[in-house]
């Protein structure tokens, strides 16, 4: 077995797979790709995976079945699972497939915080590189790339967005239908990151079987790394379990792609972050930066749901999450722009109630607050503590109710009300997701339920649906009293899955940077992080498309470096 290599990437998700890719074009190169899951992609992905509608995000086989998180912190509330792609291509295997860039304005923050050379032209290209858009060309979209990029025509959507479109209309809101390139608010066409034949992973669009095929790249499924190997502040190598064995790899570099939970975690368990905290888990100090497992953002969420009537369901032939949305940005006088967003979604599961239920989601794209990852034990077996933050701090919530009000608005008004039940708010943690997991009990107790509902008056639906998921809103009461409403946000607010920033670009001489521009983690050599963990801020969208881009971005430099290396021997 060969255990010496160039580049060894622990990781093959949505970062891991395009390095993989990426860095063993390079003839000269050795590439060592390690998942801890197996190989599902090598032989053809599954048949959940594959569909256009995101059903294996219910297959509960496909997560690290022990990360849970704290929406508020860890003195407030009970932690809820918060799951995290254990699946060859990672989280570009089980998201909803929503294909977000983010805005300009996203970039130009990251270049002011220290990533040099992030700013919106230098990241355009690689977007560009990434995608195959089927509805746009020029210089602002690519067509050649594995990830192919859609949306919904309008003569396809359900009722529930087109009324929704004849009301912001009304509202002379703007209509934007390339929201990747044109950055208005307004209502637009959500992009989404598959073809009508079903999504493309990055397992599947970057480790083709013609890559896989390469001499110098070795793709080791099922293979945990439990350590890395250090020589003083250099990393020179890891130990990986596989099938009962521990194997010493050495490598030139070593590059994390495990995510914005996994990679600060194995960074701390390292010697690498803050040397107090470190020092009372016992572990020894390599570098002492404090930033490892800070600035953790994600987009803080509530979650509006309401029955649909008959003639007002999705086309079951229409597999597709969302297809419509609003960019809107908040009156709070601080708030960046288009810092809030509104998810409108016809089809909110995989089983048969799903469409009989709508749902609005107002999103917070900006947060002003942040949380940490950090460990509760040195053991490695050990989940890291999660804590988003959400709810503690004031504007965002100001923000959010902005986004309540607004779905408020919608839902109450002539195109939606006549055709859609009492909304009511939908709690997301454990029980939601006990319900929706991919097993044929859930989808007989979902077919028979939906059946009884059917059955029902409206009103009684109302409270039978209200009771099993949240419970039924005052729109009324929360709408006329600002406190109410605040509190209302602090005790329902959630979020979704869009973990950024806990390793954070940023220059050398700030204490809470953790890796420089080229993704080098500061202060040891040897050592890159390439994922969403070094985002600086969260994006104005989706993460999953920004984090391949921010892979395509960073194997360029790395081939261009290691060819400069070699032309110098």
């Amino acid at each position: 077995m060969q255990t010496a290599y160039d580049y060894i990437i622990v990781g093959a998700g949505s970062a891991g797979c395009v390095l993989a890719s990426r860095l063993s074009a390079d003839n000269r190169t050795t590439v060592l790709l390690l998942e801890a899951a197996p190989d599902t992609a090598a032989s053809g992905e599954a048949k959940d995976v594959l569909d256009p509608y995101p059903l294996s995000s219910y297959n509960q086989s496909y997560f690290w079945p022990e990360v849970k998180a704290f929406w508020r912190n860890g003195t407030s509330g009970g932690a809820v699972k918060f799951p995290q792609a254990r699946v060859m291509g990672g989280g570009s295997s089980v998201a909803g497939m929503v294909a977000f860039r983010g805005t300009a304005d996203d970039y130009a923050e990251w270049e002011e915080q220290g990533a040099s050379g992030w700013a919106w032209n230098d990241v355009l290209p690689y977007f560009c590189k990434l995608e195959s858009d089927q509805d746009f060309q020029g210089p602002a979209h690519g067509n050649t790339g594995p990830i192919p990029i859609r949306r919904i025509p309008q003569s396809e959507w359900p009722p529930l967005s087109k009324a929704l479109y004849r009301y912001a209309s009304g509202d002379g809101m703007a209509y934007v239908s390339d929201m990747n390139a044109d950055f208005r608010d307004g209502y637009g066409m959500t992009p989404i990151g598959n073809s009508k034949a079903g999504r493309v992973t990055t397992a599947a669009g970057y480790l083709t079987p013609e890559v896989r095929r390469r001499p110098n790249l070795t793709v080791m499924a099922g293979s945990t790394v439990r350590s890395l190997r250090f020589d003083g502040t250099r990393v020179v190598g890891l130990d990986a379990e596989a099938a009962g064995l521990v194997v010493n790899f050495s490598a030139r570099e070593v590059i994390l792609c495990m995510g914005t939970i996994h990679s600060p975690a194995m960074l701390l368990r390292s010697g690498i972050g803050d040397a107090q905290a470190l020092a009372k888990l016992g572990i020894p100090v390599v570098a002492d930066r404090p930033g490892v497992g800070r600035n953790l953002q994600n987009h803080a969420a509530l979650f509006v749901g309401a029955i649909l009537g008959r003639n007002f369901r999705q086309d079951p032939a229409l597999r597709t999450h969302p297809t419509t949305c609003m960019r809107l940005t908040s009156t709070q006088p601080d708030a960046p722009r288009s810092d809030l967003y509104i998810n409108i979604q016809s089809k909110t599961s995989w089983n048969a109630m799903g469409l009989r239920l709508a749902s609005l989601n107002a999103v917070l794209l900006k947060p002003q607050g942040t949380g940490r990852v950090s460990l509760a034990s040195a053991e490695a077996a050990r989940a890291p503590l999660v804590e988003f933050g959400f709810g503690d701090h004031e504007g965002d919530l100001l923000r959010l109710s902005e986004g309540l009000l607004r779905i408020f608005d919608m839902l109450a008004s002539e195109h939606v009300a006549p055709h859609i039940g009492t909304p009511f708010i939908v709690r997301v943690g454990d029980r939601i997701r006990k319900w929706n997991a991919l097993t044929e009990r859930n989808a007989v107790q979902a077919r028979i339920f939906s059946l009884l509902l059917d059955a029902m008056p409206m009103a009684l639906a109302d409270r039978v649906l209200a009771r099993m998921t949240g419970k039924a809103l005052d729109v009324k009461g929360l709408s006329q009293d600002r406190q109410a409403l605040l509190d209302f946000v602090r005790s329902e607010v959630s979020g979704v899955y869009h973990p950024v920033g806990t390793c954070r670009m940023g220059r050398e001489d700030d204490p809470q940077a953790v890796v420089d521009s080229n993704g080098r983690v500061l202060g040891v050599q040897g050592l890159s992080v390439v994922d969403a963990s070094i985002m600086p801020t969260i994006p104005r969208g989706n993460t999953n498309i920004p984090t391949i881009m921010v892979a395509e971005k960073m194997s360029d430099h790395i081939l261009r470096s290691h060819a400069a290396k070699i032309h110098t021997y």
